[in-house]
């Protein structure tokens, strides 16, 4: 099959942007949506994709309220909202391949570490909505014939992330403002981190590979893995998955924090 077009819910977003970025430089014709242009709350909204979905067309899902939106049964029930609208209207239409990127945070926080074979276990309200989230596009794709890539991404670090959470972004922060940096107890703990456009390189390689491999018509659990040295104090491993295919840092992970990180 030829990929000949990429359409990219949550375009405005960190990830969705680099997403955008990495994928027009493939050649092929990329469609952005933000909540302005695709209220995904909205099922009628989902009418601004009518004639663009097609067996040459990948969607890729990245829309969600963050965690630093809140943690609540309302922030669960619109995260849910939005990848059930999109997954009903992907049964009614065959798309080349449907990515959805979820996150780490469906193993929970208490297991270190984490690899292809942990359990998923959402201890809150925006990891279920993930976690459930993947179940209702593999159902949805399995059920209108669209192939289903999974992706549980680990922790994303890099310019524009409006995000202050422990890690590389409060560290650039830190080391900005005061030239120094905090760590939680003796920094003992650690958290893999992955650079944006690292991310965004590694799901487009995937995506390309699984839009034009013809036996993927179905999602699969195998599971894809790129490691590195490079850590965070306080935390856990991370990861990404093709239900499930998984994303950890790379190996340029501390050289990239060094060049974009400020130090003044």
């Amino acid at each position: 099959m030829t990929l000949r077009r990429i359409v990219v819910l949550g375009a405005s977003g960190h990830v969705g942007g680099a997403l955008v970025r990495a994928f027009g430089t493939s050649g092929v014709e990329v469609i952005g949506h933000s909540s302005t242009t695709l209220d995904l709350r909205r099922p009628e909204a989902l009418g601004a994709l009518d004639g663009m979905l097609d067996p040459e067309t990948a969607l890729v899902l990245v829309s969600a309220l963050t965690p630093d939106k809140g943690q609540s049964v309302d922030t669960f029930m619109t995260n849910l909202t939005m990848v059930a609208n999109v997954t009903r209207y992907l049964e009614q239409r065959r798309a080349g391949l449907c990515a959805y990127v979820s996150s780490d945070a469906v193993y929970g926080f208490d297991i270190n570490p984490v690899d292809e074979t942990t359990p998923a276990a959402p201890a809150g309200y925006y990891a279920l909505a993930k976690y459930a989230g993947e179940r209702l596009v593999q159902l949805a794709g399995t059920s209108g014939g669209t192939p289903v890539l999974v992706l549980r991404l680990t922790g994303v670090y890099g310019p524009g992330d409006p995000h202050g959470a422990y890690g590389p972004n409060a560290f650039a922060r830190s080391l900005a403002r005061e030239h120094g940096l905090r760590l939680f107890g003796s920094g003992e703990e650690e958290r893999d981190h992955i650079y944006v456009d690292d991310a965004a390189q590694i799901i487009g390689s995937l995506v390309a590979a699984r839009a034009v491999r013809k036996s993927a018509t179905t999602s699969t659990s195998t599971t894809r893995r790129r490691s590195s040295a490079h850590s965070w104090p306080r935390g856990r491993r991370g990861s990404s998955t093709s239900p499930p295919a998984r994303v950890a840092p790379s190996a340029t992970s501390s050289r990239r924090f060094a060049r974009w990180c400020p130090t003044r």
